[in-house]
């Protein structure tokens, strides 16, 4: 079976795993060729993997009957179906496959809007609440819309006990004191003022660390905030990192603090992988991996007493373990492996009714 999968984009936040799911679906009989922009780190890393692909960089993304580079290469590939991922994708790759007649199948990973998807066969959300929203767009084209969580290789955030130990040293954390990280990009819907907000609130002798790492246009805003609510020597700021494993490692408690839905969250589900007990708003793709008081503790956007008190709940040893061998369990749930055979089995149901809408279509004429 080949796959033709179609990002019109040069870098991805989740590119690692999607790459290595592709590299799965391979064991699974899939021959996968890849179409991306060039000039970025998502070629780079195919050709590291080994994974045919192509650049196109199209004229317009709003009008795709003129991305006639789109059609050739289609033509050079010949795949079985075309698998798009984000919006301008789905509707260039969508109007390219309708005219070729060849199925697509279209992956949300947030919530666009119904336009890029009129020619999408087969729809795919990756949270529940990413399916739901596609469902309320109606979209009359598509005969199939499904739930397939995107992956995270799991076994790679394993947590190792001497990076541990050395980088909670190195950032002077002592013996047993608690490490309570937010990690991701400082951007108004992320809410990390609703963080700080809820550490202002905690007692100022807590045995605990505040990290925030990332970047993005809140940056000055939130340290502003930090020091009029006199946190700015409790909460520390941490720039961008490109390798999120020595950060989850040393943590306990991992925040997200977002208002509006995720669709799926990769850093959460990182986090789970590593052992650390997630504290999220109970919203969007969230309630598919954490469920409350189980794996992870939930708290209703911006309500900043609950979450500080949730911070103080995660701070008892023997719950938070408990939470963390689960969190740690539910992240292999959504490994790459698994999600590779659900992928595949709804390649083959594609196939099949494209197949029987084909015998219908010709029986009528």
């Amino acid at each position: 079976m080949r796959v033709l999968h179609y990002v019109d984009e040069n870098r991805l936040a989740w590119m690692v795993p999607w790459i290595q799911l592709l590299k799965e679906l391979e064991k699974h009989g899939v021959e996968n060729h890849v179409i991306c922009r060039s000039g970025g780190t998502l070629s780079a890393g195919l050709a590291r993997e080994n994974i045919a692909h192509s650049t196109y960089v199209p004229v317009a993304q709003w009008l795709p009957v003129i991305a006639y580079g789109m059609e050739r290469l289609i033509d050079r590939v010949k795949p079985a179906l075309i698998h798009t991922r984000l919006s301008a994708a789905a509707a260039i790759g969508g109007y390219w496959g309708r005219k070729k007649n060849v199925p697509v199948v279209s992956t949300f990973d947030k919530y666009p809007k119904a336009k890029y998807y009129h020619h999408s066969d087969v729809v795919i959300g990756c949270s529940s609440a990413v399916t739901a929203h596609i469902r309320s767009l109606k979209l009359n084209r598509a005969f199939l819309t499904e739930t397939i969580l995107n992956p995270v290789l799991s076994e790679n955030y394993v947590r190792n006990a001497e990076t541990r130990r050395q980088f909670r040293r190195q950032l002077s954390v002592h013996g047993d004191e608690t490490v309570i990280l937010g990690m991701g990009r400082l951007v108004g819907w992320k809410a990390w003022d609703d963080y700080l907000r809820a550490v202002a609130l905690l007692p100022k002798k807590l045995k605990a660390h505040f990290w925030l790492v990332g970047s993005g246009d809140e940056e000055k805003k939130l340290r502003d905030l930090a020091a009029k609510l006199d946190i700015q020597n409790r909460v520390r700021f941490f720039p961008f990192a490109a390798d999120v494993r020595p950060w989850l490692w040393a943590a306990d408690l991992f925040v997200q603090s977002s208002k509006e839905p995720e669709g799926f969250s990769l850093m959460l589900i990182e986090a789970m992988a590593a052992g650390v007990v997630p504290i999220a708003t109970n919203i969007g793709g969230t309630l598919d991996i954490v469920k409350d008081g189980e794996n992870g503790l939930l708290f209703r956007p911006s309500d900043v007493k609950f979450l500080s008190g949730l911070m103080m709940r995660g701070m008892d040893a023997a719950l938070r373990q408990k939470l963390s061998e689960n969190a740690s369990k539910s992240a292999a749930e959504v490994s790459v492996s698994r999600i590779a055979v659900q992928t595949v089995a709804l390649y083959k149901r594609t196939l099949q009714t494209a197949d029987e809408r084909a015998l219908c279509t010709g029986k009528k004429s």
